[in-house]
C-alpha cells in the first residue's frame, strides 16, 4: 500500500484509509441490501483485514453509532496499529459558553470508547464557518493537544466557503471533504489552497454512497440524474458500471493533494476490491479530461446530508 504525507501532521497514511460509518450502523439507501451493518464478528474481520492489506488509518465519529466501540475492541489485536481519527459533533441546542467542555467531554467519551490514551486526529464534524469563529474552540484544541488526548487537529465540512475559512485556522491540520468526479468543485480553490498551507486533504465520498459503483441502477428515483450522468460517464469512457467505483477511487487519488481516500464496506471481499483498485494508481491525463466533464453543480444532489428522506 503506498503512503502519502497527511499534509503537516507527520504522519504517512495509506492511499486509501477504512471509513467505519458502515461498521457502526445502518448506513446508505433504506431498502437497499447494502443498507445493514455487518456483525461484530464481521466488522473485526474487516479492521483485521485492513490491516494486513497496509491501510494504517481509521476513521471513526462519536455520531457513528457503535464504530468507536467496535475499534476499540478491535484495537489491541492489530499490527501495526494503525493511526486512529475520530470526530466530535456540536449539537445546534448546546447553550452559550459550553462548547470547550462539551468537546473535552466527548474526547473523553471516544478514548473511552476506542480504550486509547492519544487519538493521533480529533475532527470537528459538520464543521460551520461560525464554529470555527469561537475562540472557545480555539481553546479546547490547544487543551487537548497541550494534554496528550491528541496529536493533531482537522475539520470535516461541506463547502468552499467554510473550507477556505478553515484553511486559516492554526489549529486545523487537515480537512476531510467530500469528492468525486460528479462533485469536483473542492480541487479549483481548496486544493491548491491546502497544499500551499501544508494542510492534509482526506476525501469522503469517493463513491457518493454508492451512486458511483456497481449499484448505479439501485440509485433511488429522486436522484436519477445522478445516475444519469454517472452512466454517462461510463459510455464516454467505454467502461461498464462494474468498473466505476475504480474509476471513481482512482480519479481521487489522480489528485496530488489528497493525501488519502476514506472507503467504507460491509465485506472483506469489497475492501480487497478496493486495495486492488487503488494499487493501479491515478489515471491518465485523457481519462481525467474526459471525467472533468461530468461535474455537477446542484448541491441538492451532490451532497448527501439533503438525502434525509433516503437514508
Amino acid at each position: 500500500m503506498h503512503r502519502r504525507l497527511l499534509g503537516s501532521t507527520g504522519l504517512r497514511v495509506s492511499t486509501i484509509s477504512l471509513g467505519t460509518v458502515e461498521l457502526g450502523m445502518d448506513y446508505g439507501f433504506r431498502g437497499s441490501d447494502h443498507f445493514k451493518r455487518p456483525d461484530p464478528a464481521d466488522a473485526a474481520r474487516i479492521l483485521h483485514r485492513a490491516v494486513e492489506l497496509g491501510i494504517n488509518f481509521l476513521d471513526t465519529a462519536r455520531a457513528y453509532g457503535d464504530s468507536e466501540a467496535i475499534i476499540g475492541r478491535t484495537l489491541h489485536d492489530l499490527h501495526p496499529r494503525p493511526h486512529i481519527s475520530t470526530k466530535f459533533a456540536v449539537p445546534d441546542s448546546l447553550p452559550p459558553g459550553q462548547l470547550r467542555q462539551h468537546i473535552l467531554d466527548s474526547v473523553d467519551s471516544s478514548l473511552r470508547a476506542l480504550r486509547v490514551e492519544t487519538i493521533d486526529l480529533l475532527q470537528i464534524h459538520n464543521t460551520t464557518e461560525d464554529l470555527l469563529a469561537r475562540g472557545e474552540l480555539l481553546d479546547a484544541l490547544l487543551r487537548l493537544r497541550q494534554s496528550g488526548k491528541i496529536r493533531h487537529a482537522g475539520a470535516s465540512l461541506y463547502g468552499e466557503p467554510v473550507a477556505m475559512r478553515a484553511l486559516h485556522h492554526r489549529e486545523i491540520h487537515t480537512l476531510q471533504v467530500p469528492f468525486n468526479f460528479l462533485d469536483a468543485k473542492m480541487s479549483q480553490r481548496v486544493f491548491p489552497q491546502a497544499s500551499r498551507s501544508g494542510v492534509g486533504i482526506l476525501i469522503r465520498s469517493a463513491f457518493l454512497r454508492g451512486v458511483l459503483t456497481s449499484r448505479v441502477h439501485e440509485v433511488p428515483p429522486q436522484l436519477a440524474k445522478l445516475r444519469d450522468k454517472a452512466l454517462e460517464a461510463c459510455a464516454a469512457l467505454a467502461i461498464t458500471p462494474n468498473e466505476l467505483a475504480e474509476t471513481s477511487l482512482r480519479f481521487c487519488l489522480s489528485h496530488d493533494a489528497v493525501s488519502t481516500v476514506l472507503i467504507g464496506v460491509r465485506t472483506t471481499e469489497e475492501l480487497d476490491a478496493n486495495v486492488r483498485a487503488a494499487a493501479k494508481g491515478p489515471l491518465d491525463d485523457g481519462a481525467l479530461a474526459v471525467l472533468s466533464r461530468f461535474s455537477m453543480e446542484e448541491e441538492s444532489l451532490v451532497n448527501p446530508t439533503h438525502w434525509s428522506e433516503l437514508t
